[in-house]
């Protein structure tokens, strides 16, 4: 009896720290399925299956279809219908994303055909599948091909087809991961000869740890890269206003630490001022280019007064003819 507790306690356990990833892939002409403005994914079982009965009229050879439970992420667009469907479901105690760089894309949102994501509490992976009437099968590549060959073959009738297969090591996380991007390469060839839109929901358990390690670990990336992105955005604007400051007083570019190109070798004192003994061609072009320009300024303003001071001077009679008319009247 303690045995069979314990083994309920575990199971207990296990089920409160898993989470089901559903991804929602549209592959093709697209614009079958709109985001709301819900900003919490999370959803429960009922909520996807009546997702999935309102985006597909046919669910594994039933007449399924029925109202959308209200307020989740995803609804199906009130005009455009999908041509088909495949819930592909992934679960068991191997399911390694870091193995797994297709289905992490997809449930990290990063593939293009990503509409949207439902976060399900728990291991629910098995209860989808059983509730759209799907199977567990061996080899997940040779179902998923043959449901691509029947998508070919037929007319378009909305149906929804389910596939689920247990990963228990990183071999079959592999196979697994490898079946579903060729899966996706087919639907993306039937699709774009077609015209159509394939809908493919991605089920996937995960362990709550992992799922926390991984976004994370994805959180302090995205943290790094927008601190590397600030840090380059303030030295473009530093080198921005040290390049307005130069063009506003060239010599103190000159003196500014910040005008490296100015230089070869050199240091900064504890003032901030660059030294160098060395100067660059443009240095040595401003100082003769100044320096000659001063001097043939000097030599007009010499030669204009030397000009000035030996102009000889002669009697102006017209100025002293008036004045002498002016003193005779």
């Amino acid at each position: 009896m303690r045995v069979f507790s314990l083994g309920l306690a575990a199971a207990v356990v296990a089920q409160a720290a898993a989470r089901t990833n559903v991804a929602v892939l549209e592959v093709g002409k697209g614009g079958v399925v709109r985001r709301t403005t819900t900003s919490s994914p999370k959803a429960t079982v009922n909520g996807v299956s009546s997702f999935w009965s309102s985006v597909h009229d046919v669910v594994n050879g039933k007449q399924r279809r029925r109202m959308q439970r209200s307020g989740m992420a995803l609804v199906p667009d009130l005009f455009n219908r999908a041509d088909g469907g495949i819930v592909v479901g992934i679960m068991g105690n191997g399911v390694d994303l870091a193995s797994m760089p297709t289905v992490a894309g997809i449930i990290e949102g990063t593939s293009k055909d990503v509409v949207g994501h439902f976060h399900l509490s728990g291991q629910k992976g098995e209860e989808l599948v059983q509730g759209s009437s799907g199977e567990f099968v061996e080899d997940l590549g040779a179902s998923l091909s043959s449901k691509v060959k029947e998508l070919s073959s037929e007319e378009s009738s909305n149906s929804l087809e389910s596939f689920a297969v247990r990963v228990e090591n990183d071999a079959a996380a592999t196979e697994a991961d490898a079946a579903l991007g060729r899966t996706l390469k087919s639907v993306q060839k039937y699709a774009a000869e077609k015209g159509s839109t394939v809908v493919i929901h991605l089920v996937v358990e995960e362990e709550e740890g992992a799922a926390r390690r991984r976004l994370t670990s994805r959180n302090l990336e995205d943290r790094e890269n927008e601190e590397d992105r600030d840090e380059e955005e303030d030295r473009d604007e530093e080198d921005k206003n040290n390049e307005e400051d130069c063009n506003e007083d060239e010599e103190d570019c000159n003196n500014n630490s910040g005008s490296h190109a100015y230089y070869t070798v050199g240091y900064t004192d504890s003032s901030g001022v660059w030294h160098s003994g060395f100067r660059t061609i443009y240095q040595i072009q401003y100082y003769n280019t100044t320096l000659w320009t001063a001097i043939g300024l000097l030599v007009i303003l010499a030669f204009s007064t030397m000009k000035m001071v030996n102009m000889p001077l002669m009697p102006d009679t017209l100025l002293f003819g008036e004045s002498a008319k002016m003193m005779g009247e």
